[in-house]
């Protein structure tokens, strides 16, 4: 496993920039949050035209509610401009819309007193709500604003002590309005299952692309590296023979190989924010046992002793197939770590299943922390962020810590209960 001077010699920026190109994939798209927004859907916007349609919409509003005012009250006009304003805002500000809306129409009904006549700023409000259903906006925002519309006309048209028939007016209004929710509704659906459709889109991209990286890390970056450690030691063993100063060169020269590619994977892992990840490889891994053999050969060349216990766990019937090439993978990577980091003071893997989950542990000395170094916890390299993903997309968790000179890593996946005896 890595220790802390192996982790503390990653670049100072190395984590800003992540975090800066994390979110890109998890954050909403632009323009369509906060208080200005125009839409709440990533796949849909208005457009120009839209908005000249509802500045038009909003004009003969305004020409046929003072038209059809009998008697004419030139004092009125004004409240139907506001009226007409707040649906023509409401194309491009939608929530500034409705409020503009909202608040001509109850400035009318107080200075008119539920006067009979101009449509425009009692329908005003209706007509904001249902733009802002259509665009994807809260439904509590969007009925609220016709529900305040209504109480205000109810409490307005009884405080004026007019005659009771002329109520079939608000409840044709009323109609009305409810009619155009009705439409927007329709309209709200399929942009929501549109929305919905790329996110999912999103998501799969997002796992892929992460797949990948993992793949690509414990495939060609774990031989790469089983290379360069069976060349140094080939040339450690014979340091005088003829090939030495090559497998020097040869070594060196992937070294710088795969530090790049290393380099480029972590890039690609810190560039999204998904953490879903494929439960099956596009490849099977190597036997466990095989992995681990290696690396007892290589600990016991720096006399250190490699204790591995229950790995038939891994063979269970409980396990399914998808969950045990997964967790080979996760402790393959956990070994391999072991085999190029731990320092003396023994290594140990342990493997166990009560038939409900499985759980491992594997931990190894680390070199004792120097001046200015503590033993708390560090951030862990790509080998292990990949194993964490690979765990919790299983469901399961993932522990990393180091305290007392020792890293130890422990996992947890729980087992379906199909597989259960």
């Amino acid at each position: 496993m890595r220790t802390g001077r192996e982790t503390a010699a990653r670049p100072a920026g190395a984590q800003s920039r992540s975090a800066a190109a994390r979110p890109a994939q998890s954050r909403p798209a632009a323009g369509t949050t906060g208080p200005l927004a125009r839409t709440r859907f990533a796949t849909w916007a208005p457009r120009r035209r839209t908005h000249l349609l509802c500045v038009a919409c909003a004009g003969l509003l305004v020409l046929f509610s003072t038209t059809g005012m009998y008697p004419l009250h030139p004092e009125w006009i004004g409240h139907q401009v506001a009226g007409g304003l707040g649906v023509a805002l409401v194309s491009v500000w939608p929530l500034g819309g409705g409020a503009l809306s909202l608040l001509a129409s109850g400035v009318f009904q107080v200075v008119a007193r539920g006067a009979v006549g101009p449509v425009l700023p009692a329908l005003g409000p209706w007509l904001c709500a249902s733009v802002l259903l259509s665009r994807g906006f809260n439904r509590v925002v969007a009925y609220g604003l016709a529900a305040l519309n209504v109480a205000l006309e109810y409490v307005t048209f009884q405080l004026s002590a007019r005659p009771s028939y002329e109520s079939e007016f608000y409840v044709m209004l009323g109609g009305a309005g409810c009619f155009f929710l009705i439409i927007a509704e329709l309209m709200r659906h399929p942009r929501r299952q549109a929305d919905a459709v790329a996110d999912r889109y999103r998501e799969d991209l997002e796992r892929q692309r992460l797949l990948v990286v993992s793949e690509l890390h414990d495939t060609v970056v774990r031989d790469l590296t089983r290379a360069v450690m069976t060349a140094e030691q080939s040339r450690l063993a014979q340091p005088g023979a003829a090939l030495a100063r090559d497998l020097s060169a040869l070594t060196a020269s992937v070294r710088t190989a795969v530090e790049q590619l290393r380099g480029s994977l972590r890039a690609m892992s810190d560039a999204g924010g998904a953490s879903g990840l494929d439960v099956l490889a596009s490849s099977a891994p190597r036997p466990l046992a095989e992995v681990v053999d290696e690396a007892r050969l290589i600990l016991a060349g720096r006399g250190i002793a490699l204790e591995a216990v229950g790995l038939e766990a891994l063979d269970a019937d409980t396990v399914p197939p998808g969950v045990h090439q997964q967790l080979v993978r996760v402790l393959s990577e956990l070994v391999s770590n072991t085999a190029r980091y731990a320092a003396p003071g023994g290594a140990r893997l342990v493997v166990g299943t009560d038939g409900r989950s499985l759980r491992a542990v594997v931990s190894n000395a680390v070199p004792a922390a120097g001046p200015g170094e503590s033993d708390a916890p560090v951030l862990p390299g790509l080998g292990l962020t990949g194993a964490r993903r690979r765990v919790e997309s299983l469901g399961g968790a993932f522990d990393v810590a180091r305290a007392q000179g020792r890293w130890t890593v422990s996992l947890s996946v729980p087992l379906p209960r199909k597989a259960m005896p």
